[in-house]
């Protein structure tokens, strides 16, 4: 009885086995290859979905400032479609903001790679060539984006400042000027222009590119700037109304106030230099140049206790300001602390001061 009950139920699943077969073999070639593409649609829309939920996952990462979590997902979603684009550039961006710049190079080209139309991959990768500190390929890779896509006004821009960062004055206004020629209306190569030509003393030029510049963006720092170039062509009541203008743009604007208390120091305006001074201290109590600046006010009206206060502070935030020292010798000389003098205008020798020198040789020996 066993063995027929086995026999039974084998004889159950062989029927089974050959109904199935019997069932498929009704099919039709067409209907079969429908059948199979439709179980090959929905693992598609699988793998697609799970995709999508990944990069999105990544880009809340990123959004967050959580830079590894985002490399990670947007790996994920690499391995899972390699010929994904975005993902490459994107991950690339968050290994940039992690400093990581050989990785954010590499997964940068990948995406210019995939997508030449992505010209911002390789403009991000200049960026990394420049935080590596390797100006070459930096600027390298700036003159490959210029080939590819002329009138990135911006990548020009960027080679300009670092012409300018290192002091070369007239490759960067021809970086500044190539912006501006693709450009007329950035501000900021019309700014940075401008201060080249400040720092070559055309004072004409680099007035005229601030009020360009300041003409399309009116932002505080322009104004500033344009106030300097006035100060320094000898304009001075042009530059207190552009100072007074970033002053009114940014009414916590410390640098401005510390500037335009200058000219009024140049103009022996003791009072209201003054005040913008203890303003500038007001919003920025840290600001070595503004007590400087006080200080040399006190000094004048004679409150040598006060310059001195100012100047200690000035010297505690910058020990190897120069001018600072020497002014603190000056006014130690006149508080009869003639050893702290000597000890101030000798340190401000040293640091490459010569009036430090003379003032030592002058008081000490």
């Amino acid at each position: 009885m066993r063995y027929y009950a086995i026999a039974i139920c084998l004889s159950l699943l062989a029927f089974n086995a050959y109904s199935q077969d019997q069932a498929d073999s009704t099919l039709t070639t067409e209907e079969i290859q429908f059948r199979d593409s439709i179980a090959a649609l929905n693992i598609s829309s699988l793998e697609l979905q799970k995709i999508q939920e990944t990069y999105n996952s990544a880009t809340e990462a990123f959004s967050s400032s959580d830079f590894t979590q985002a490399v990670r997902l947007f790996g994920e979603v690499i391995d899972l479609d390699s010929t994904n684009g975005d993902a490459y550039y994107n991950k690339g961006l968050a290994h940039k903001e992690l400093k990581q710049y050989d990785l954010a190079i590499d997964a940068l080209s990948m995406a210019f790679n995939i997508d030449s139309n992505n010209t911002d991959a390789i403009f991000h990768q200049a960026k990394c060539f420049y935080g590596k500190e390797d100006i070459e390929n930096t600027l390298v890779t700036y003159d490959q984006l210029l080939t590819i896509e002329p009138t990135r006004a911006e990548a020009a821009y960027e080679k300009g400042v670092i012409f300018y960062l290192n002091n070369d004055y007239h490759q960067a206004i021809d970086c500044f000027s190539q912006a501006i020629s693709i450009d007329p209306n950035y501000s900021y190569a019309l700014n940075d222009r401008a201060s080249c030509y400040r720092a070559l003393e055309d004072y004409d030029r680099a007035i005229a590119d601030y009020l360009k510049a300041v003409g399309s963006d009116p932002q505080p720092f322009i104004y500033n700037n344009l106030a300097s170039a006035y100060r320094k062509s000898g304009d001075g009541e042009k530059a207190l109304e552009y100072y007074g203008k970033a002053i009114s743009q940014d009414a916590n604007y410390d640098m401005a106030y510390n500037n335009r208390g200058t000219v009024y120091f140049e103009k022996k305006d003791y009072d209201s230099a003054l005040k913008d001074f203890k303003k500038a201290l007001a919003i920025n109590p840290n600001y070595p140049l503004a007590l400087c600046n006080r200080a040399a006010v006190y000094h004048l009206q004679e409150n040598y206790t006060g310059a001195l206060a100012d100047l200690e502070k000035a010297v505690k935030l910058q020990p190897n300001n120069a001018t600072a020292l020497l002014n603190r010798g000056i006014t130690r000389e006149m508080l009869r602390n003639v050893d702290g003098a000597c000890e101030d205008w000798q340190k401000a020798h040293q640091l490459g001061l010569e009036k430090g020198k003379e003032y030592y040789i002058n008081n000490c020996d």
